[in-house]
This record gives structure tokens, C-alpha cells and sequence, in this order.
């Protein structure tokens, strides 16, 4: 280690620290501890509030970086009256001063009953982030991740090519209470189809992240925090949900935790099993050109209706022990198992001119199955040295991924005239593909003088994939008898690995009492080998590249804040499509990876503006270079294949308002609008394109409160036409409703309508050099559900902590 590193930890950890703390703890009459208690520092001119903090298992408290002055300490719980201190007075060169003991006298009488008159609303527009409150939702009981994801303002599911899209754009990174999930693009999409809406707390939508969090990602971080509880004791949750569209669906979950002053156990299990279909119809006219006919064109008409089925199962199940005040221990593991099935027919016709006569027409049997596997273990060690010198936290990872993959095509072909090239009568696809992910990351924060703080890390992360694509083919007769024999024209074992190893430093304060400031660098050192074994082909990529963010957020008068920030970021490709091997769709469709694909990057600038915390407004920018981007061709006459390239830049912007309005009372409306300019320069089969989007979404909640335990809501979303690079999408929308009746405090029912006027359809336009294409794309997604939660035991149960794992970025990757 040079001399100039060793001196910067060494100066991280043994600093002088000049802040002032005031300690104290919180008892009942009866001189019993109390834990979790609100302490809050008042000033004692106004009784204005100064900072806050929380009594841990002891009753004790702590009160850091407080400047001179004169003070009230005050105390509330539920059930108590609230409590204060004499006034206590901080002068300079203190460092830790304690204040007198602080009692709380319980409550004269005994609430008999508790009525909820207002909850939190559907979305809300943090200065930082959008939060979307799932728990409460009569909308979301008994839906999936996923289906509540996407009435999320921003966020775009999209289905025909199994990726997220934040506000327009690709790049999401998804974690799951601060960390993300080691599944591909396709499993990610599996596993919050199998989650249960009821596990869910909140989703986190943010923009913008800080240096200490990986550098990919550039459109955001889509964070879902799941449920949690607040006390010592044991609970737990059960619910479970039924309902049906054109076709059955069945959820269950069931959350425990227990807790005792030193050790959390905790654990949930959800199950998710149903039907869904997948109705897809494309019409292609494209290029057929011959030396004698060079004019020549192909008119497609292809339908596909596929039937799912899907088992989803989510388990975890971990432990958090204090050995000491200063030190938690944590293990955990989480598993996913999914088992997804499709079958069903595809039909195409093949003519020359409109309405002219069929001169060839095929009909294909699909089965596709996925069978897959995830385990994760976590270890993470926190450890406070004191307030006056910070705090270490330590993770490492170990992640398994197994997938395995077979798609069988068998095509019967009619002729009616001409000599057409016939796809052959039986194809079959097997890819088994597994995933090794080993990642250690540390982060160290303390205060420094005043009101600045140091956080700084180092992660390093090493990945290896290995995928194994058979290509069989055949005769129809031989495809039914499953005797396909192996195209090694087609196959190939691709190998990738890769390691990444990265530091960060950010420093935040205020620079004056109303202007706070967060100012960070992160460095990311890559090297990774891409491998064909089949093709005998190797890439390999080395580079390092350093990555800025700067955070700036201004108070100003009549309770506004006017927010700035901007970060420098990076996305590198995901795994499956550097493969250069081909997957079937159907016998005239194709994907292919680009083992050349390189990262591209985005500089993004976020101006926010907040209206005592009610009304939000933000304006965003963004560049992004080296565009990687989903392209389709079209080939050999009457088939097109998508693969991904590095095609230019694109830029944007981004406008979101907030707006909630009480309509009357028991009825809150809360609106989001979000506008887009989006423009794409980049290069298309030799031509130069220059493509401008002009587009918006509208999210509307409706929450009512109808008395006697009776509460109802109605939401809806709606996307304008859009345009994303070669792709021109329609209208899209969505109408769900929802009531709920509260039987005590510990039983809900739920009966919901999800997409009542089945809006929530995808159609999409192409024409590029001669060649257009269009498609429609819809599922089962006018459903209605029936869900009854139960939960039991102590309620004031604390959950897991909430911590970040160190395979942060890898685990989105494994696409």
C-alpha cells in the first residue's frame, strides 16, 4: 500500500472529532427503562425543534452535534404523558454533556378504541425520491410486486422484452431493502411476479443515487422495502389472496419475527401460483429483393397466444446479534425458486402484396419452460467506535444462480405457390446457464467538526457465467419423436468473467446554516473476458473509470427547499447479451448477443423544489453516450432477429409536479405529472437518425375514508404516445378500484378490480429504410382479487435492519 492510502485511513479512523452530544435515558414512574422513545431537542427561546433521536433497548439516548445554546429536552410515547427536563445549557468545549434523568407518567386513562382518520397516501414526492406506500393500498392487496411496480409514476414494465424502464429509461437498478437480487433481467421479472404485494412496505424510486452506491444505473435505483415493526417481542403476518381474469391466480406469504435485546430472528415464506396469457400479434412488411426482382417484399402476419403458468416461491430467513452495544452481527439467506411454463400455437402467413394471395402459411406448436434457482448468503458486521469516531459496516456475498432453459418450435408448413425456404419442422433450444457471485464490500462514516460527516469504501466483486446453448434441428417427425439431432452451426458454450473493484469518498455539511452540501468521487476498476469456446472467440475489456456526484439542497423562507445534484454513471452490459449464441422466438424471430457491446455512460443533473414538504416539482437532464440500445432487423426475406449495439447518444428531460388536494372530507386525491423530451442521434443500418419523443404519464390516487372500518380507492395511470429510440409505442392505461373493511385491529379484508377496462395493452410501430413493423402485445390483466391479512402476536415487534449487501450492481446484471 503506497504511503499516501495508509495515511488517508489512518486519518479516516483517528481524526480529531469537535462535535458536541448530549446523553441521557428515558424511564416510567415505576424506574423501568423505556426503549424506542421520540426524544426531541428543543430550543428554548421558541420551543422550535432542533434535532431528534430514539432510546435504544436501555432507554438511553444520544443527541450528537449540538451547538451552543440553551435547550429543552422532551420525550413521547404512546400511552404516556409527554415528558421535559429542567433547560440545559452547551458551551463550547464540551463534548458530552448529560442531561438529568428523563420520567414519563403514563396516561390517566385507556383508549378504548383507536380511530384512524387519515393514512399515508398512495405516492409520495420526496425531496430526494418518490416513495410509493404499498402497505396501505386496498389497490395492491393480494397483486404481485410487479403489478404494483408498475402503477408506480415513472416506471414501465416492459413484458415483450422482460426489462423495467424508470422514467423513460433503461438501466434500473432493483434492490430489495437496500440490495439487490442475483437473477437475469427475465428471472428478476419472474420473482416479482411471485412476490406477494403483502410483504411490501414501500417502493423507493431514486433518481439520482450518491457515490456510495454502485455507479450503474442510469436511470435510478428502484429500492422495494419490505414490511418491518418497531419493539421487543414476537409477530407475525398472514395473508392470503384468491381471484381470477381468464385465468386462476393463488398468493400466500407468511412473515415471523421475535426479538429479545440482544438477538432478532426473523423469516417469511410467500408462495405465488396462476395462470396468464400472452397474446401477441406482429405484421411485418419488409424487403425480399431478387437479382431479378428487386422490388420484391415480404408481407408477415404472425399471431401468438400462449398460456402461462407459473409456481413462485421467495424464502428467507436470518438472524442480527448484539454481542456488545457497539457491535450486531448479521447472517441471512434468501432463495427463490421458479418454475414457469408456456404452450401454445403460432400462426404466419406470407403474401407479396397487400391482400394479394398466400403463398406460404405456417402453424407451430411452442412449449417453453424455465426452471430456476437462486440462493444468497450474507454476512454483515456493523460496528460503532464511539460518536466521536464512527462507524464500520462489512458485507460479503456469496450468490448461486441456476437456470435451466428449453424452448421447443415444431412447425407444420403449407405451400400454396412459389419455393420458399421452409423453417425446419423441429427445433429445440436447451441452455443451462449457471452464476457465481462473490462480493466483499466495507463502508466507514463519522462525524467531523460541526456538522460534517466522512463516509468512504471499497467493494471488490468477481463474477463468473457459463452458458451452454444447444441448438437442435430437425424434421417435424423428428422434433415428435425427440430424436432433433445437434446444429453445431447454431450451438455455443459462452464463458464470462469479470471483476470490479472500487473506493469512494463524499463528504456532506452545511456550508451555512440553510445550505447543505454532499460531495463525492468513486473509482470502479473493471477487467473482464468474454469467452465463445464454440467460436473460439475472446473479448476482453480493461479500464478504469472515475465517476463525480455533488448534492446541494437550499432552505428557503415560508417552508420551501430548492434541491440540486448531479452524478456521473455507468451501465454495463448484461451478461447473456454479450453471448453471441441465437435464441428462438419462433421459427421467423430471433435474438442474438454482441460479445462487442461496450458500457455506456449518462451524466445526469436533477433540479428538485419542495413546498413544505406537500407539493413537489423536479426538472431533470440527462446524456447519455455509447447508447446501448435494442435493435431489430429484418433478414433473410421473411425473418428478423433483435440484438443490442452501442448505436450514439440520446438526451433528455424530465419534468415531475406533485400535487395532493383534499377534495373533501375523507377524500384525498393525490396527483403526479411527468413530462418527456427525449432525443436520440445514433446510426440504423447506414443511416443516420435523428429522433425526437415528446411524451407525459399522469398517475391519479383516490383515497376514501367511508366510516364504520370502511375504506375504498380508485387509481389510475395513463401513458400518452411515446417514442423510445426505433420504437413509437401508443396509449397505455389503467383503471383499478378497490374496497376494504377492518374487522378489529388485527383482521382486513380486501376485494380489488385490477385494469377494469383492460387499457393496459402494448402497441408499438417501427419503419426504418423500407421496412415497418407493427405489434400489440396484451396479458390477463383485468383481474379481481379477494385478500384476508391476519397478523398476531406483539405488533411492536422491530424487523431485520435495513442494510445494503455488497453485490450491488452485479446482481442486476446477470441477464
Amino acid at each position: 500500500m503506497k504511503p499516501t492510502t495508509t495515511t488517508f485511513l489512518f486519518l479516516l479512523i483517528s481524526g480529531s472529532v469537535f462535535s458536541q452530544s448530549i446523553r441521557g435515558q428515558v424511564q416510567n414512574t415505576d424506574g423501568k427503562p423505556l426503549p424506542f422513545v421520540n426524544v426531541m431537542l428543543l430550543n428554548s427561546k421558541d420551543s422550535s425543534l432542533v434535532k431528534g433521536a430514539v432510546s435504544d433497548v436501555s432507554g438511553s439516548y444520544t443527541i450528537d452535534q449540538v451547538k451552543q445554546g440553551n435547550y429543552v429536552v422532551s420525550a413521547s410515547m404512546l400511552g404516556y404523558k409527554r415528558g421535559f427536563v429542567p433547560p440545559v445549557t452547551v458551551t463550547d468545549g464540551q463534548t458530552d454533556l448529560k442531561a438529568p434523568l428523563l420520567l414519563l407518567e403514563p396516561e390517566a386513562k385507556q383508549l378504548s378504541e383507536v380511530a384512524v382518520t387519515a393514512k399515508r397516501p398512495f405516492v409520495e414526492q420526496q425531496i430526494d425520491r418518490m416513495v410509493v406506500n404499498v402497505a396501505n393500498s386496498i389497490v395492491a392487496s393480494g397483486s404481485t410486486a410487479l403489478e404494483v411496480l408498475e402503477k408506480a409514476p415513472g416506471v414501465t414494465v416492459d413484458y415483450q422484452n422482460d426489462r423495467l424502464q424508470l422514467r423513460g429509461k433503461d438501466g434500473v437498478i432493483v434492490q430489495i431493502n437496500g440490495k439487490q437480487t442475483y437473477y437475469s433481467a427475465q428471472d428478476l421479472i419472474g420473482q416479482l411476479r411471485g412476490m406477494s404485494s403483502d410483504n411490501i412496505d414501500q417502493i423507493e424510486l431514486i433518481t439520482n443515487p450518491s457515490a456510495k452506491y454502485d455507479a450503474a444505473g442510469n436511470s435510478g435505483i428502484i429500492n422495494i422495502r419490505l414490511k418491518k415493526n418497531s419493539n421487543l417481542g414476537t409477530n407475525g403476518t398472514l395473508s392470503v389472496a384468491g381471484g381470477t381474469g381468464r385465468y386462476d391466480r393463488e398468493r400466500g406469504s407468511l412473515q415471523l419475527n421475535h426479538r429479545t435485546q440482544t438477538l432478532n430472528l426473523f423469516g417469511d415464506y410467500s408462495l405465488n401460483r396462476g395462470g396468464n396469457y400472452w397474446d401477441f400479434l406482429n405484421i411485418r412488411n419488409q424487403q425480399d429483393p431478387t437479382a431479378d426482382n428487386p422490388g420484391r417484399r415480404n408481407l408477415v402476419h404472425q399471431t401468438t397466444l400462449l398460456a402461462f403458468r407459473d409456481l413462485g416461491q421467495n424464502a428467507k430467513a436470518g438472524l442480527d446479534f448484539s454481542p456488545t452495544k457497539q457491535t450486531t452481527i448479521g447472517l441471512v439467506w434468501t432463495g427463490l425458486w421458479n418454475d414457469h411454463r408456456e404452450v401454445g400455437p403460432a400462426d404466419a402467413t406470407f403474401r407479396r402484396t397487400e391482400g394479394g394471395p398466400v403463398y406460404l402459411k405456417t402453424h407451430t406448436v411452442k412449449t417453453y419452460n424455465i426452471n430456476s434457482l437462486n440462493h444468497v448468503g450474507n454476512l454483515n458486521i456493523q460496528h460503532s467506535f464511539g460518536e466521536k469516531k464512527g462507524q464500520l459496516t462489512a458485507d460479503f456475498d456469496m450468490g448461486y444462480f441456476q437456470r435451466a432453459y428449453d424452448n421447443q418450435l415444431l412447425t407444420e408448413s403449407t405451400v400454396f405457390s412459389e419455393d420458399p425456404v421452409l423453417p425446419a419442422g423441429g427445433l429445440l433450444l436447451t441452455q443451462p446457464t449457471t452464476i457465481r457471485i462473490r462480493t466483499a464490500k466495507a463502508d466507514y462514516s463519522r462525524p467531523l467538526s460541526g456538522s460534517w460527516k466522512l463516509e468512504a469504501g471499497l467493494k471488490t466483486a468477481s463474477v463468473k457465467t457459463d452458458n451452454d446453448l444447444r441448438v437442435r434441428l430437425g424434421t417435424l417427425a423428428q422434433g415428435q419423436a425427440g430424436r432433433l439431432p445437434v446444429d453445431p452451426a447454431q450451438s455455443n458454450q459462452f464463458q464470462y468473467t469479470e471483476r470490479i473493484n472500487a473506493a469512494y469518498a463524499s463528504v456532506s455539511g452545511k456550508l451555512n446554516p440553510k445550505l447543505d452540501v454532499q460531495a463525492g468521487l468513486r473509482a470502479e476498476h473493471t477487467h473482464a473476458i468474454g469467452n465463445s469456446i464454440t467460436l473460439n472467440q475472446v473479448v476482453e475489456r480493461n479500464y478504469l473509470k472515475w465517476f463525480p456526484s455533488l448534492f446541494l439542497s437550499q432552505q428557503l423562507p415560508k417552508g420551501q427547499t430548492l434541491a440540486l445534484s448531479y452524478s456521473y454513471r455507468i451501465d454495463r452490459p448484461n451478461y447473456q447479451n454479450l453471448n453471441p449464441a441465437r435464441g428462438y422466438v419462433d421459427p421467423f424471430a430471433y435474438s442474438q448477443g454482441n460479445p462487442y457491446l461496450r458500457p455506456q455512460f449518462t451524466h445526469a443533473m436533477e433540479a428538485r423544489y419542495s413546498l413544505k414538504n406537500n407539493v413537489f416539482a423536479s426538472l431533470g437532464f440527462n446524456r447519455t453516450t455509447d447508447l446501448m440500445f435494442f435493435t431489430i432487423y429484418a433478414t433473410e426475406g421473411n425473418k428478423i432477429f433483435v440484438t443490442t449495439e452501442n448505436l450514439g447518444l440520446s438526451q433528455g428531460y424530465t419534468l415531475t409536479v406533485g400535487v395532493p388536494l383534499t377534495v373533501m372530507k375523507g377524500w384525498q386525491l393525490q396527483t403526479n405529472w411527468l413530462g418527456f423530451y427525449n432525443r436520440f442521434l445514433y446510426n440504423y443500418e447506414g443511416t443516420t437518425l435523428n429522433i425526437t419523443n415528446v411524451a407525459g404519464r399522469l398517475n391519479a390516487n383516490n383515497a376514501l375514508t367511508l366510516g364504520h372500518g370502511w375504506t375504498a380507492e380508485v387509481n389510475g395511470w395513463v401513458n400518452t404516445p411515446a417514442v423510445n429510440g426505433i420504437w413509437q409505442m401508443d396509449w397505455m392505461g389503467s383503471l383499478d378500484a378497490g374496497i376494504q373493511k377492518a374487522v378489529g385491529s388485527a383482521l382486513k379484508l380486501k376485494l380489488s378490480g385490477q385494469d377494469l377496462l383492460h387499457t393496459n395493452r402494448f402497441w408499438s410501430k417501427i419503419n426504418a429504410n423500407g421496412n415497418t413493423q407493427t405489434g400489440r402485445l396484451q396479458f390477463d390483466t383485468r383481474i379481481v382479487m379477494l385478500n384476508l391479512t391476519y397478523t398476531f402476536g406483539n405488533q411492536q415487534v422491530k424487523g431485520e435492519r435495513q442494510r445494503r449487501t455488497a453485490s450491488e450492481d452485479e446482481i442486476n446484471r446477470t441477464n
